[in-house]
């Protein structure tokens, strides 16, 4: 199987995942001004206990199998046994995902008011199931995904104007919302009869049990980083309010808009890395990795600054005045960007391809503890607040402590002078939001200006000082007009 480029996959998926920020940044301010923060709220309660089923029923095979079919991708015959072995046990616990949903509709009286809603929010269990994204990610087949992707959110978009008009249009949400995430997933099923050969080995050979060891040590990683991924909804639902939950919905949704340009590199190296390490090049994998590094610092840190300034601002343009506690909950949670950002890269996409999963558990279980007990102790007090600075202290003590317990298997450099020169420039670009704050410019052209000014000093900044992200940028763009006007 022919390698696309990296650039061109991170491109492809970048697309992908900007257009999956902009559906919910279209919806959501739609959906927010019919639904009010108690509608979005029990969406979000009853999504985050679906979630942690579909945890539990993934059993940690997504990751896994990325990272297995990637090691074998050229290889017909084992790479459709795995896939099917996956496949079939994937099944096999959906199954029982489906069991504790039906427990849980019984007897949870939360969840009794409204059994339909629940009911239709598990359906994601299935559609995850299904879909194997897990395979095209390992293929890097990005152009099927961005494409599918594309047409089920603008069908999706398309039906939430439609049919979501009152506070009782709930279901109708609710249904849209799991047909634009994984809604396109029957389609992955489909298509999947092109990768596989099942007359290229024996069913006899099949063994669903020898993929479980594995794929347990990624699910106890990702329970412990679930923990504070979905905990903080979960326990702010059961602690103080579907309210809560609504004004730290609004905050959540706007930071993972902005996480998903970085994780959407995330998803292109590790079966990139993956495939390195199986064939021993060991200098191509330090060299791209100190890359990441320094890409990841350069998208992330300006990011969260920009996101602390212009918080009033979008939280009033997406979400409405009714949102105003959802300002500083935001604020207190943007430094996430930047923690999520280098402790992704470096976990699952540096450390985990190198079978060192267990320093990415330890360090997630230290930010887990931190989470649950920050957040037993100030969700009481300073409710939807609380739960933002547990977060954020969370990711923080994630960061630190899987780039301490993993410092010997890191082929990389923090303290550079490029680094530095990221620090730099996004100093630059807070003094720049601070003075045009001064302005008193309506939203609308604030937000504009604010994006237009910051970007243009920090690229500047960066062109003085020979970026090579910035030079390669500015060369690609040459290139593209170059051919443009020769074709002409």
């Amino acid at each position: 199987m022919v390698k696309s480029s990296i650039k061109k996959n991170y491109i492809l998926n970048l697309i992908n995942t900007l257009t999956g920020l902009v559906f919910p940044l279209i919806t959501f301010p739609y959906a927010s001004r019919i639904l009010f923060a108690e509608g979005i709220g029990q969406v979000q309660f009853f999504q985050s206990i679906i979630d942690y089923i579909a945890l539990c029923s993934a059993l940690g095979i997504p990751l896994y199998a990325v990272r297995e079919i990637a090691r074998n991708r050229d290889n017909v015959p084992t790479r459709s046994k795995t896939t099917i072995e996956v496949l079939l046990l994937h099944v096999l616990l959906t199954f029982a995902g489906y069991i504790i949903v039906a427990i849980l509709a019984v007897t949870i009286k939360k969840i009794e008011v409204n059994i339909p809603l629940f009911l239709l929010l598990s359906t994601t269990l299935l559609f995850n199931t299904i879909g194997v994204n897990w395979f095209y990610q390992a293929v890097e087949d990005f152009k099927y995904i961005t494409i599918r992707s594309l047409i089920i959110r603008l069908f999706s978009l398309i039906a939430l104007f439609l049919f979501v008009k009152t506070p009782n249009d709930l279901l109708y949400y609710a249904g849209i919302t799991v047909i634009a995430n994984v809604g396109g997933n029957i389609f992955n099923f489909i298509r999947l009869r092109k990768f596989i050969q099942p007359d290229s080995f024996s069913f006899r050979e099949i063994s669903l049990a020898r993929h479980l060891k594995p794929a347990l040590q990624i699910f106890i990683l990702n329970l412990t980083i679930s923990i504070y991924v979905n905990l903080d909804s979960v326990m702010l639902g059961f602690i103080k309010s579907e309210e809560a939950v609504g004004y730290y919905t609004a905050a959540t949704k706007l930071t993972k808009a902005i996480l998903g340009i970085i994780s959407s590199l995330g998803l292109v190296l590790l079966p990139r890395f993956s495939n390195m390490i199986s064939n021993g090049e060991f200098t191509e994998f330090k060299s791209l990795a100190n890359k990441v590094i320094s890409f990841t610092i350069a998208l992330s840190l300006p990011l969260s600054i920009g996101l602390i300034f212009m918080s009033p601002i979008l939280i009033n343009l997406f979400c409405g005045k009714d949102f105003a506690p959802s300002i500083l909950t935001l604020q207190l949670i943007a430094p996430i960007i930047l923690f999520i950002g280098l402790s992704g890269i470096i976990g699952m996409q540096i450390l985990y391809p190198q079978g060192k999963e267990k320093i990415v558990i330890l360090a997630t279980a230290c930010g887990a503890f931190i989470n649950f007990t920050l957040n037993l102790l100030l969700i009481p007090r300073y409710s939807q607040y609380g739960a933002a600075i547990a977060t954020t202290f969370a990711e923080l003590t994630v960061v630190t402590a899987v780039i301490f317990f993993g410092r010997q298997m890191l082929p990389v450099h923090f303290l550079s002078r490029q680094n530095l020169h990221y620090v730099i420039g996004s100093i630059l670009i807070a003094l720049c939001l601070c003075l045009i704050q001064y302005v008193h410019l309506p939203d609308i052209y604030e937000l504009i200006t604010g994006i237009l000014i910051s970007g243009l000093v920090y690229g500047f900044y960066l062109y003085l000082n020979k970026d090579i992200f910035i030079i390669q940028t500015i060369d690609t763009v040459k290139s593209i007009i170059t051919k443009r006007f020769q074709h002409e």
